[in-house]
């Protein structure tokens, strides 16, 4: 009886021990440069409203994107004639800011001898009318090309695109954002040869596959998966793809982080290992 529980145990372990996450899937790039070049190269822009903000000129852009997805963007641009460069910040998490008439972060959007973009993804803010906010984490999640993150990695590369095109800029952009916005703002710089610098703040979205499973957000995909009778395996397979540790090694523009110890989601550890993970030698790590 001894011998037979030990012999159980021991094949209950190797059952177990088979499944090992792979952190980055072979076919990772591949996957990312085919979804960009289902963006297409056309920028359709409509101008939803203008007005002023200081010395800067400010309007609201209405962006087609991914999956005919109408993503908004305020814009400020100086008065002063001249180049300026483009700075593009990426919200974090959040329902953001859904009113056309007041543009979020004026702070941002003030600042002299900038361009400046505050960008709503889809789902969030203004870019809402097709998909809401509510159950944001969970849509699509069966499949990495229906997962909501591949659309909203796609809204980051398509605003760098428009960026690109204001005749104001001088070249440079630079993309921003903390929590959320600090994954978007790596996934942009990573999938877009455009981007000049990128700005990320305690990056959501990394390390996902050590995300404590009795907590937010891994809680949330974990339930997610049990009620679909998704195996685990599945499920990390799909969130490795959108993992901000496997867009590093195509970073090579100068990278500025920011970390904090009191951060339970992405904690000092984790942003050290993403930019330590950092192809480009220009970083600094506060």
């Amino acid at each position: 009886m001894k011998l037979f529980k030990l012999l159980l145990v021991f094949i209950l372990f190797n059952i177990s021990s088979c499944y090992k996450p792979v952190q980055k899937p072979a076919d990772f790039d591949e996957f990312w440069k085919t979804s960009v070049s289902e963006l297409g190269n056309e920028i359709e822009v409509r101008t939803i409203k203008d007005t002023v903000l200081g010395s800067k000129e400010l309007s609201l852009k209405a962006i087609e994107s991914y999956q005919d997805i109408t993503i908004y963007a305020w814009v400020s641009i100086p008065k002063k004639p001249g180049k300026y460069p483009v700075f593009i910040n990426f919200f974090g998490f959040g329902k953001g800011n859904p009113n056309k008439d007041e543009p979020s972060k004026k702070w941002f959007l003030s600042q002299k001898d900038h361009i400046n973009i505050v960008v709503d993804i889809r789902g969030q803010g203004l870019s809402t009318d097709k998909i809401k906010f509510k159950g944001y984490l969970t849509k699509g999640l069966e499949d990495k090309n229906t997962f909501i993150y591949k659309g909203a990695y796609l809204d980051a590369v398509k605003i760098v695109d428009y960026a690109h095109t204001i005749p104001e800029g001088d070249g440079n952009i630079i993309v921003k954002g903390g929590s959320q916005g600090g994954a978007l703002a790596i996934a942009a710089t990573a999938l877009n040869p455009k981007v000049t610098m990128c700005i990320s703040n305690f990056p959501f979205l990394t390390n996902m596959l050590n995300y404590d499973k009795t907590k937010w957000p891994m809680k949330i995909w974990i339930h997610e998966a049990k009620m679909k009778e998704w195996k685990l395996e599945e499920l990390h397979e799909t969130l490795s793809y959108f993992d901000a540790l496997n867009f590093a090694d195509n970073i090579n523009v100068p990278v500025f982080m920011r970390t904090q110890e009191m951060d339970t989601i992405t904690p000092k550890e984790t942003a050290v290992k993403l930019f330590n993970t950092i192809k480009s030698k220009n970083k600094k790590i506060y």
